[in-house]
């Protein structure tokens, strides 16, 4: 990409911002503390992201307040719920055990962020505990931590998410039934029976 103002130096980088404080650098640890599990234990979203030969990738995992098991203060573990079954999480895993969660908290205006190595098991203890509405997921994502951190909610306060007054109309994008026949190019498709079939998945299928 041939851009003349590229950053292309950590030093050219660093002299953009001042460094961290103090206090930032010693709130960051390779373990879960009691306020990181406190905050684990109350999220009902989370995102994984992950690295294989085909790219980078980040995948929503959610779930009830609390769907993300605290195994012991080096591990927690995600279940596998049903989704688009393209398994692009799974297999960067499998080939790069690399990852990172960001773990997010509705109406707090913070972030816990988790980087370490995740293994794909069918441990049935494990499995027995991550139940919800009668059901064991597939596998879960076990999750080695090796540093974890809370980020300031600064991304937060800017997007106002909490807010509902800031929120855009439910027409400010297309419905899901026009994206999937525009973007698969389904000349002849129905797009209501799309939108219709996408909504029942979401609300017949979670388990």
């Amino acid at each position: 990409m041939d851009d003349p103002h590229r950053i292309a130096s950590v030093a050219d980088l660093e002299a953009l911002y001042a460094p961290p404080s103090e206090i930032i650098l010693k709130t960051k640890f390779d373990f879960l503390d009691d306020h990181a599990i406190a905050m684990i234990r109350k999220t009902p979203i989370c995102f994984l992201a992950s690295v294989g030969g085909t790219g980078a990738d980040i995948s929503p995992r959610g779930g009830e307040q609390g769907f993300v098991h605290v195994i012991d203060r080096k591990s927690f573990a995600i279940p596998d719920w049903p989704g688009n079954n393209k398994l692009e999480t799974m297999h960067n895993l499998l080939e790069d055990p690399r990852c990172g969660v960001v773990f997010l908290l509705p109406g707090h205006d913070l972030f816990l962020r988790v980087n370490g190595t995740a293994m794909l098991t069918r441990d049935p203890a494990l499995l027995d505990a991550l139940v919800e509405f009668n059901r064991p997921p597939k596998l879960a994502i076990r999750v080695h931590v090796d540093e974890v951190y809370f980020h300031c909610g600064k991304a937060i306060k800017r997007s106002r998410i909490w807010e509902p007054d800031s929120w855009p109309a439910r027409d400010a994008i297309a419905k899901i039934g026009r994206m999937m026949a525009d973007q698969a190019k389904l000349a002849d498709a129905d797009e209501d029976e799309l939108d219709a079939a996408y909504r029942r998945g979401i609300e017949e299928d979670l388990y």
